[in-house]
C-alpha cells in the first residue's frame, strides 16, 4: 500500500508543526487524517465538515461530510459548473439595439429598443461602443421612443433571505439590463428599477454622436419579436465569465448567471428556475437557494462538493483562484508548501468559512478537498485552520 509522508512545514506555519507533533514522518491515510484534524484544531467552530481524497490513497477524511452547512461562496462552484455544462464554454450574451421602424435616409421612423442580454460585465464604455456602432447606420434622427427591454429575466432584485443591506453592498440590484455591475447608482429608485436609468446613459452617448430623438421620455417594455437588429455588443465567452466570477467571487454576476441558466434550461429567467436546473444537473444535496451562496438558506455537504469537484476538474481547475497568486487567494498560502499549488474557491460569511478545490502533494499526487466551518467565535481563526489543513496536504508525498 502506498503511504503518504508528511514533510516539514515552512517557518510561517511553525505553530502548525507543533500541532502535528514534530518532524516529518511516514504517515498512512489514517495518520494523515489525524494531521488534518490537528491542523483544524483551534478553529473555534462548533460545526466542522471535511471531505478529502488523495490520489493513491482514496478517502482520507470524511468528518461530518454528510452534514449540510452554509457553503458561502463555494456555492458558486455549482452555478458555474451547471452553466458550463448547459450553455457551453463559448456561449455569449449579446446586448442589442433593435427597431420595427423604417429608415428613410438619416431618419428612423419608430421606436429604438435597447434589448438586455443579462451580460453581468457590460460596461459604460461598451454601451458607448454600442452607440458608436449604431451611428454607422447613418441614422441621425429618431422619431420615436427610446425603450429598454429587460424581459429576459424576472424583476426580482435580490436573492431569497438576503439582508436588506446586501443590495447594493454585496451585489447590485439584479436585472437583465446590467451596466457596471449595477453599482453606478445607489438611490432607492435605481435599486427598484436599474434598467430604465440606463437609457439616460445611452441617450447621452447617442447625442454625442449627433443622433437625436424627437421625444424625450424613456420607456420600459418588450421589443416586438419581429424587431430588426441595428447594432449589438457581445459578452466574453462563458469560460472567461466563469473564470472572472470564481476568481473574484462576484456575487452579482453569479446571480445573473443563475437566471440565465433558468431561462435556457427551464424557459424562465428566474433564480427559482435556475436553482431547479442546478439541482437537476449536479444532483445538489442540501438546499440551493441562490447562485452566489449569500443566502442564509443555502446548505451543502462537503461530500457533495467533493463529488462535484471530482467530476469537474477539467472545467473548473484553471478558473479558480490560485494560492498566493491571484483572486481571493492572492494573500493566502504565501511562503508555504501550498503557494502556487492550491486551486480553490473561497467562502466567507459572518457565520461560515469554506474552501473547496485541489492541491498537489509534493510528489505530484492530486488532492481534492472541501472544508466547511460554521458557528465560530473567530472567522480569522477558522480561515487559518483551513489553511493549515491544506498546507498539511500540500506538504506531503505519496510513496
Amino acid at each position: 500500500m502506498r503511504r503518504l509522508l508528511a514533510l516539514p512545514l515552512t517557518a510561517p506555519l511553525l505553530a502548525g508543526l507543533l500541532l502535528l507533533g514534530g518532524p516529518a514522518h511516514a504517515a498512512t491515510s489514517s495518520s494523515l487524517r489525524t494531521q488534518v484534524e490537528a491542523a483544524l484544531a483551534g478553529s473555534s467552530a462548533r460545526s466542522v465538515a471535511v471531505a478529502v481524497d488523495v490520489d493513491g490513497l482514496g478517502a482520507v477524511d470524511r468528518r461530518g461530510s454528510t452534514t449540510p452547512l452554509p457553503p458561502a461562496s463555494t456555492e458558486k462552484l455549482f452555478t458555474a459548473e451547471t452553466a458550463l455544462r448547459l450553455l457551453g464554454p463559448d456561449y455569449r450574451q449579446r446586448t442589442e439595439l433593435r427597431t420595427v421602424g423604417a429608415q428613410y435616409g438619416p431618419l428612423l421612423r419608430g421606436d429604438l429598443y435597447l434589448v438586455a442580454s443579462g451580460d453581468a460585465f457590460l460596461t459604460s464604455a461598451q454601451l458607448d461602443g454600442l452607440a458608436r456602432s449604431f451611428a454607422t447606420t447613418g441614422i441621425k434622427t429618431i422619431s420615436g421612443h427610446l425603450v429598454v427591454d429587460d424581459t429576459r429575466y424576472d424583476r426580482v432584485r435580490r436573492g431569497a433571505g438576503w439582508k436588506s443591506t446586501w443590495v447594493p453592498q454585496e451585489s447590485g440590484p439584479l436585472s437583465a439590463m446590467a451596466v457596471d455591475g449595477n453599482q453606478w447608482r445607489h438611490d432607492a429608485a435605481f435599486l427598484a428599477d436599474p434598467a430604465t436609468p440606463v437609457l439616460s446613459k445611452l441617450r447621452a452617448y447617442l447625442d454625442r454622436k449627433g443622433i437625436r430623438f424627437t421625444t424625450a421620455d424613456a420607456r420600459l417594455g418588450p421589443a416586438p419579436t419581429r424587431a430588426a437588429v441595428l447594432a449589438g455588443v457581445s459578452s466574453a465567452p462563458l469560460s472567461a465569465t466563469v473564470t472572472r466570477i470564481l476568481k473574484t467571487s462576484d456575487n452579482f454576476a453569479a446571480e445573473l448567471l443563475l437566471k440565465e441558466v433558468g431561462r435556457v434550461g427551464r424557459g424562465t429567467g428566474s433564480s427559482a428556475a435556475g436553482v431547479q436546473v442546478v439541482h437537476d444537473r449536479t444532483r445538489a444535496g442540501g438546499s440551493v437557494v441562490d447562485g452566489s451562496g449569500l443566502s442564509p438558506y443555502d446548505r451543502q455537504t462537503t461530500a457533495h462538493e467533493l463529488e462535484l469537484l471530482q467530476s469537474s476538474f477539467d472545467d473548473l481547475k484553471t478558473k479558480l483562484p490560485v494560492g498566493c497568486r491571484d483572486g481571493t487567494l492572492l494573500h493566502r498560502f504565501c511562503g508555504t508548501a501550498a503557494s502556487g499549488r492550491v486551486y480553490a474557491k473561497t467562502g466567507t460569511l459572518d457565520t461560515s468559512r469554506a474552501l473547496a478545490g485541489w492541491t498537489y502533494t509534493r510528489d505530484g499526487h492530486l488532492v481534492t478537498f472541501s472544508f466547511l466551518l460554521s458557528g465560530f467565535t473567530s472567522g480569522t481563526a477558522a480561515t487559518k485552520a483551513i489553511d493549515r489543513a491544506v498546507v498539511v496536504l500540500a506538504g506531503g508525498t505519496v510513496s
